[in-house]
């Protein structure tokens, strides 16, 4: 039998030298010697560049398209504007579709706007500032209600990514910026500090910001956020001091500095500058109410009997010894407190006006402050808030300055110790409503166990 291995072209035959076996092994790790050809390196490029052309120059996410569906401004100051996100037909997407969900659901706020009455049926604010880049759909919306404290509003966002098709969360906008939120709310709160220390340095009282809260972003043309926070200013501590009765600030945090927003200033400026809004045909209440003009078609007339404007809860107003009853929305001038009046003083800049020749003021006597609407139109004012320190005046429930508080929460069972729409201090609230709508009575102790003042109150949110 022949026992030697046949040589083929494909076999080589080992040496019995072993400084030539060596040589042999040493070639095969270095490699060969000559150069890789050509042709097959230009192959492997363009293999790899045609994967790469695949990755880059796959098929986006139809875009979506955007419809106005709700817009409404009325002569009451309200003004709605709630879009929609339209597909082309045949495509889907979630994010499209959480989107308008979300858009329903705000929407729905609003709903049973017809059938408000009083006061509730005045300045409901819902005011679209749409954005769009190369890449990205920003859904932002001032919200706001008439009131008599200094709240600026809140608001509400919502960012599509036209490239990914996916909808853009705070976290996202977070990173985009270098940040977390604890380092934004840091940034802002000493900003405001700062702010506050400066300009409050001559009282004898230190204010803060509280409650700090990241509501909204939107992402500008060069990929970076800017974002929108809430945050009440008060008292550093109210059952030690309480110096003012706070208000409620909208701050913008944009390129790392901050800056406090203010609509209703000697001169408003928009949420989103101008040039960075998207231009709607109809035009939206941004690109109108700045301008100076009213919306196409002008105001819709609403229709409001008088008496259906004062629905409060006959329990929430004010007795005379003489018998008179006081409540909330009724003239200050023709009361028993008009023979008491100082004093009163043009409120330039405490609120919005239903007309351009309304204005509020203030009017103080012996044991009361009001703060109040005028119409100059009809000659008409209306109390929104009254002080009252007197004696002679009692609730519905015979409670008055000087009464002990087992007194008041015998009165009222019902009555609330929680905040009152943010206002801080030693106090007890009653209202017909837990949410604090329409007519309240707060009864203030300010770290006694007595009634030191009693204010009436009728704020719209």
């Amino acid at each position: 039998m022949n026992e030697k291995m046949p040589r083929t072209p494909f076999s080589t035959h080992l040496s019995r030298s072993a400084r030539e076996t060596g040589i042999r092994i040493r070639n095969i790790f270095s490699g060969p010697k000559k150069r890789p050809p050509f042709l097959l390196i230009m192959l492997t490029v363009l293999v790899i560049l045609l994967c790469g052309n695949l990755v880059a120059f796959r098929q986006l996410p139809a875009e979506p398209i955007l419809v106005m569906e709700t817009q409404y401004y009325d002569d009451h100051g309200n003004y709605l504007e709630i879009p929609a996100l339209a597909l082309p037909a045949g495509e889907k997407n979630e994010a499209v579709e959480a989107i308008n969900e979300a858009l329903n659901g705000l929407r729905q706020e609003y709903a049973q706007l017809d059938s408000w009455t009083g006061g509730s049926a005045w300045d409901n604010h819902c005011l679209f500032y749409p954005s769009t880049t190369g890449r990205y759909l920003n859904l932002l919306f001032f919200q706001d209600y008439f009131k008599t404290d200094l709240n600026t509003g809140h608001v509400f966002s919502l960012v599509y990514d036209k490239k990914e098709g996916e909808l853009v969360s705070a976290e996202d906008a977070l990173a985009l910026a270098g940040l977390n939120e604890k380092a934004l709310l840091d940034q802002v709160t000493e900003w405001e500090q700062a702010q506050l220390d400066r300009e409050y340095q001559e009282y004898d009282f230190r204010l803060t910001l509280h409650d700090l809260t990241l509501e909204g972003f939107r992402i500008k043309a060069d990929g970076q956020p800017v974002f929108y926070l809430t945050g009440w200013v008060d008292d550093v501590d109210n059952d030690v001091l309480d110096g003012i009765s706070g208000s409620g600030q909208l701050y913008i945090w944009e390129d790392r500095a901050v800056s406090l927003y203010d609509q209703y200033g000697l001169e408003p400026v928009p949420l989103v500058p101008a040039e960075e809004t998207d231009k709607l045909d109809p035009p939206l209440w941004n690109q109108w109410y700045f301008a100076g003009e009213e919306p196409e078609g002008g105001l819709i007339q609403r229709a409001e009997p008088l008496d259906a404007r004062q629905p409060f809860d006959p329990e929430v107003c004010l007795l005379s010894d003489s018998g008179e009853v006081f409540g909330p929305l009724m003239s200050i001038n023709s009361s028993f407190f008009a023979p008491l009046i100082q004093n009163t003083e043009t409120l330039y800049e405490y609120g919005p006006s239903y007309h351009e020749e309304d204005y509020w003021f203030s009017a103080n006597g012996d044991g009361f402050l009001s703060t109040n609407y005028y119409n100059p139109t009809d000659g008409t004012d209306e109390v929104f808030l009254l002080n009252v320190s007197r004696t002679d005046v009692s609730t519905p429930r015979g409670i008055r300055v000087g009464d002990s508080r087992e007194a008041v929460l015998a009165a009222y069972p019902e009555i609330y110790d929680t905040q009152y729409l943010g206002y801080g201090g030693d106090y007890l609230w009653y209202c017909e409503y837990e949410e604090g709508f329409g007519a309240a009575l707060l009864f203030f102790f300010r770290n006694t166990d007595t009634v030191q003042d009693i204010q009436l109150h009728f704020l719209n949110y």
